[in-house]
């Protein structure tokens, strides 16, 4: 195998080393560039490589720290390969650095995250996590990787963004801050400093500052660089600030040969690329490019780059409509076949919709079903309650009247409460087999809200303990801590102390309580 990568890799020298004598223009950047699309696998299986000693680390790693380690790196080898895979690393190194109580390693895995987030779509998800980073205590040492987390959770979601829009101008200033405090906190001498130093001069119109940074930077770096890349990508958009169109081409196409020898499959450089050949009207060029950044993005599962590459669908368009005026006669029968299909589309989504329909019924009968469950559960309880009550009440009268000397041992008996205590037991008893046949989930659902090492192991699985007890009434609708503390005995002060003991060891404190209601909701 070693010997098949050295073959591979001597080929593509000799062929680098043609096409750069062939000629210095675009033409011949894009010759070369043509022909790592074609071998891009190669490069995929030296990745893959890389990615399965990864893993045969990971599998040996015997401490925490250890294990944390290869998680991180794995996580960084699929971040702009396969941005799923990054995510799931990621993951379980939190889960590494949670279990070691490490706060800080925990927060730059978090930190590491966001970015595959946002590269697959999960938006959302990415800015809860940024905003509970900005409000956490975040230690000097991660400062740096926490501003870039800031630049590219806003950069990136410019991308999508109409320029002219409110949220554009919103999220290019947010980039932009993050982006300067960044700048400040990487060292002097750094190239990823003088990288972003250039794009921070181009986005002010200092064009000749920024050609300079990048004619420094590209000069000491190597060509199979992410850094190469950026920096090719950068002077592209110099040159294209300048309407120095075939510069601006020779550069992208520099970016993308670079992407594809590091195997990222989160690129733009291929994409923006194909567009300046469509205008061109390089057609079958612009129709490689733009479907091998397709399957790249699809690879990765770049949301973003999928939805803008499909802008390119008119490159399609015009070179079937140049054979399709050739050939009237199988233009109708293209039409006839569409308006078939387009007539089966039509009944699909009609029997598509009847289903959505009787769905939605379904659902709302399991709604009512479930509220049904709650009322009854709560008429239960009520009668169970007033039993309980009345049953006190007996004994308490029972106990004065054999207070007046009737029967001394059966006196003994009641004023020992032991004939009520065990009423009240058996009761609970019940309460709880009744309460787990309905939530059957319940005690798992808890201690999913609970951090690990508070979570509940029950003896019995049929019974409750009183924590647990407390909040089965909860979600039975039962809030106020004074008809709780009536309904099992305890003072409000215990109740009140349970519930706050449980909130301490959630995960989410705030939400523990809210999260308890929604146990068993059926949506």
């Amino acid at each position: 195998m070693r010997y098949k990568y050295f073959i591979i890799t001597l080929l593509f020298c000799i062929i680098s080393t043609t096409a750069a004598y062939s000629g210095t223009g675009v033409e011949a950047v894009l010759v070369r560039l043509d022909s790592f699309v074609l071998h891009k696998k190669h490069f995929e299986g030296e990745k893959y490589a890389k990615i399965n000693k990864a893993k045969k680390l990971l599998e040996q790693a015997t401490t925490p720290s250890a294990r944390y380690k290869q998680l991180i790196t794995l996580g960084d080898e699929y971040t702009l390969f396969k941005a799923d895979s990054a995510i799931l690393y990621y993951n379980g190194a939190t889960e590494a650095a949670v279990a070691m109580g490490d706060s800080l390693k925990m927060h730059y895995s978090v930190i590491k995250k966001i970015r595959p987030e946002m590269i697959a779509g999960f938006y959302a998800e990415a800015n809860d996590e940024f905003r509970w980073l900005e409000s956490s205590h975040i230690d000097p040492s991660l400062i740096s990787d926490f501003y870039e987390c800031g630049y590219r959770l806003h950069s990136f979601a410019m991308i999508s963004l109409d320029e002219s829009g409110f949220f554009y101008d919103k999220y290019s200033k947010r980039a932009e801050e993050y982006r300067r405090k960044w700048i400040e906190s990487l060292p002097q001498d750094s190239v990823l400093r003088r990288l972003y130093e250039a794009e921070n001069a181009i986005s002010q119109g200092k064009t000749t500052l920024a050609k300079t940074l990048l004619g420094d930077i590209l000069s000491t770096l190597k060509e199979n660089t992410n850094e190469y890349a950026l920096a090719c990508a950068f002077m592209a958009k110099v040159y294209k600030s300048e309407n120095r169109r075939d510069d601006c081409m020779r550069y992208y196409a520099m970016s993308a040969i670079s992407d594809i020898q590091c195997a990222v499959k989160e690129n733009q450089s291929l994409y923006d690329l194909s567009m300046l050949l469509y205008e061109q009207g390089d057609i079958d060029r612009a129709y490689r490019y733009i479907f091998s950044s397709l399957e790249d993005a699809a690879f990765c599962n770049a949301q973003t780059r999928v939805y803008n590459a499909s802008g390119m669908l008119p490159v399609i368009e015009a070179s079937q409509r140049a054979e399709v005026e050739a050939h009237e006669r199988m233009l109708l029968s293209y039409i006839f076949i569409c308006c078939i299909l387009l007539l089966g589309l039509g009944v699909t989504v009609f029997l598509l919709m009847k289903q959505m329909k009787k769905l939605s019924a379904a659902r709302q009968k399991l709604k009512e079903a479930n509220m049904t469950k709650d009322e009854y559960m709560g008429q239960f309880l009520d009668l169970c309650s007033i039993y309980m009550k009345r049953l006190d009440s007996f004994t308490k009268m029972v106990n004065r009247k054999l207070s007046s000397g009737q029967v001394d041992d059966l006196v003994k008996t009641i004023k020992s409460q032991k004939f009520s205590d065990e009423q009240h037991g058996k009761f609970y008893n019940e309460f709880d087999n009744a309460f787990l046949k309905i939530y059957t989930t319940f005690v798992d659902e808890i201690n999913a809200l609970l951090r690990p090492e508070e979570r509940f192991e029950l003896e019995n699985p049929n019974s409750l303990t009183a924590e647990l007890r407390i909040y089965a009434l909860l979600r039975l609708g039962i809030v106020d801590s004074s008809k709780i503390a009536e309904f099992l005995r305890y003072s409000v002060n215990t109740i009140y102390a349970y519930r706050n003991k449980m909130k301490n060891k959630a995960i989410n404190r705030d939400t523990f309580e809210a999260d308890v209601m929604k146990i068993g909701h059926i949506e």
